[in-house]
């Protein structure tokens, strides 16, 4: 499709190259050849009449004409993709479509879950995928190739609208066997001894519990980190490590689990999670259905 003169397949073409910064890594984001990409640069040069990227080193720098268009063609796809999206009106027992949720293995455990089984019978058409937080969903988000985030409050994005969905204690989890916790945890042995905690992402990105042990100044000493909620409490087994977990999820621990679950000896703020949606997505009538669903299902709990 051209449009005054200039093919529209060329926006995704220009977006990958100043994403990415390379026409060699665009051509394998979007299965085309490198000549093909570097022919659709030429292209892109002409009509613009800018160099768009240059060489410097390994990588291709935006110009400062390039890093303009880079923001605007972002945009543009941010909105196509949300306008081949919509409906006039969403039907949900027949409706064919995709939806990505960005969310921890523990929302996924204790909420999405339950919300996936009741789909299965009133949206059957819905397929569902499940991704991880870390710095590359934040940006498909971004990008509006993710529907939906549920994050704590610390992790929401304030141009995008949300709203709260529930709330969540914690509490400790040791081996059954641990023998510092035998007549059971106060804050002294707490603090004293070493925990399983979370680090997500290549960066180690901290949960809600890291960043309030850090913002109230109260240390503890790491045995190991786990980039996943769901493992925590298998991490305790046979060491006298202590978890410290989302009480939604202890709850649903099998009995089998040589485990012991303990109040917090310590002061910490309940998590809030939150649903998050995209700004254009405002009037998309699925979204909208899909924002009423989960609410919902959160009063539920």
């Amino acid at each position: 499709m051209r449009f005054d003169n200039l093919d529209m397949n060329l926006i995704v073409a220009l977006e990958a190259i100043l994403r990415l910064r390379s026409v060699s890594a665009a051509a394998d984001e979007l299965n085309l050849t490198q000549p093909a990409l570097s022919r659709a640069l030429g292209r892109l040069r002409q009509h613009f009449n800018d160099q768009i990227v240059v060489p410097l080193g390994r990588q291709m720098v935006p110009t400062e004409f390039g890093e303009n268009l880079h923001g605007l063609a972002r945009q543009l796809l941010e909105e196509m993709r949300v306008f081949v999206d919509m409906r006039a009106q969403f039907d949900p027992s027949t409706a064919k479509r995709d939806v990505t949720i960005n969310a921890s293995d523990y929302v996924i455990r204790v909420f999405l879950a339950r919300a996936a089984q009741r789909l299965s019978s009133i949206a059957p058409g819905l397929r569902l995928r499940f991704v991880t937080i870390d710095a590359a969903t934040d940006v498909m988000f971004e990008q509006a190739e993710v529907d939906f985030r549920i994050v704590p409050e610390m992790a929401l994005m304030p141009a995008h609208p949300s709203g709260r969905l529930f709330t969540d204690e914690f509490v400790c989890v040791a081996w059954d066997e641990n023998p510092h916790v035998a007549n059971g945890l106060d804050a002294k042995t707490y603090l004293g001894l070493k925990h399983v905690t979370t680090a997500f992402g290549s960066r180690g990105r901290d949960s809600h519990f890291e960043k309030v042990l850090k913002d109230r100044k109260i240390s503890i000493e790491s045995a190991m980190s786990m980039p996943t909620f769901v493992l925590l409490p298998e991490c305790v087994i046979g060491t006298p490590y202590l978890a410290t977990i989302h009480a939604r999820f202890a709850a649903l621990l099998p009995p089998s689990l040589p485990v012991r679950t303990f109040p917090l000896p310590i002061s910490i703020p309940p998590v809030v999670e939150h649903l998050q949606w995209h700004n254009l997505r405002r009037q998309d009538s699925a979204s909208q259905w899909m924002r009423a669903f989960l609410m919902t299902l959160a009063a539920e709990l």
